[in-house]
């Protein structure tokens, strides 16, 4: 685990090695200002597609809203043995094409120093592979060339971001991945922009639904099923279920309409593969790790030494039936670790 010596800061982020972990991320516009439209969403997805490609990062779900970000993510947990050429098939995406900011290292500097060999060769190596597989360096890199290409674009100076990023580390099988999925593909149902998902172009439901390939990927490794169309319309009847009712202090009429839920329903079939929801999602957010009460404690012993005298990791999740959920933070006391 790395992490600062403040309960506050270990709460904040967390972030496991040696091992594939699952986070959601979250991150704000400074100010929390709507500078996002249709425009700035479409090349905020290419930026994430191209970085998360060169970093090695699976991209499960998303939402980009007007002033802010989530992102349910796979990082594994080991860097990857890459020849030079697939090394340079990785970082064309980023580092040329139309993404390529004018200030960062290009593909040619790279194609270069690999041609030339030796020390040159290795140095620049070790720079590429160390940017991978990384948590934080992989949100660095996606906020940093998105930012720049924002500013040029709109004659803009300054921080676009509101300082770091938050995540929680979340159990990245069964239910709890998939609570935090749906709870971020609703965001725009929530939000009364929509009301069905499937309309929000810039949520990875719908792109699952239009048919982008990494898209389905994302949500068949979330709800498993013999191929990922098959997981698309699994993952469906959970999202559309979730969505039936108003979010936690939401107005009524930001839900996914009823008549809709069952005609999703009738068309994908029941809510076996996952039982069903019924959550207060603050924990998706806050809750610093999301999981089954093995899940947590497990990890809680491996670092126990970081907690002083808390003697166990997992925490009910109060307010209803959770389904054997559980989470790090006991929302009800939030200045405990």
């Amino acid at each position: 685990m790395k992490s600062t010596d403040t309960p506050a800061n270990r709460l904040r982020r967390i972030v496991v090695s040696g091992r594939d972990a699952v986070y959601h991320v979250v991150t704000r516009t400074a100010g929390q200002a709507f500078l996002f439209g249709a425009r700035e969403k479409e090349m905020f997805r290419a930026h994430l597609r191209a970085t998360a490609l060169f970093c090695g990062v699976e991209v499960l779900t998303f939402c980009l809203l007007d002033n802010h970000v989530h992102l349910l993510i796979r990082i594994p947990g080991e860097k990857p043995e890459l020849t030079d050429e697939e090394l340079l098939e990785r970082s064309d995406g980023l580092y040329g094409g139309e993404l390529h900011s004018r200030h960062a290292l290009t593909i040619d500097d790279i194609r270069e120093a690999l041609a030339f060999g030796g020390e040159v060769r290795e140095r620049m190596r070790a720079k590429l592979i160390g940017r991978m597989c990384d948590l934080p360096m992989f949100v660095k890199l996606l906020k940093q060339r998105f930012s720049i290409w924002y500013n040029r674009t709109h004659d803009r100076h300054g921080t676009l971001w509101s300082g770091r990023f938050t995540s929680i580390l979340v159990e990245g099988k069964g239910l709890p991945v998939a609570v935090v999925a749906a709870y971020i593909d609703l965001n725009a149902v929530r939000a009364g922009i929509v009301d069905d998902p499937a309309k929000y172009r810039w949520c990875g439901y719908a792109e699952a639904v239009a048919g982008v390939k990494s898209a389905c990927a994302g949500l068949h490794a979330i709800a498993g099923g013999n191929t990922p169309a098959d997981g698309v319309a699994r993952y469906g009847v959970l999202l559309y279920y979730k969505g039936r009712a108003p979010g936690r202090g939401k107005p009524r009429d930001a839900r996914i309409p009823p008549e809709l839920m069952e005609a999703v329903c009738q068309r994908f079939g029941s809510l076996t593969p996952f039982g069903q929801l019924r959550a207060r999602m603050r924990y998706a957010t806050q809750g610093a790790i999301l999981g089954t009460a093995a899940f947590i404690e497990s990890w809680f012993q491996e670092h126990r030494s970081h907690f002083g005298k808390r003697r166990s990791g997992p925490r009910k999740i109060r307010g209803g039936d959770w389904d054997g959920l559980h989470s790090f933070r006991d929302l009800q006391s939030p200045d405990r670790p």
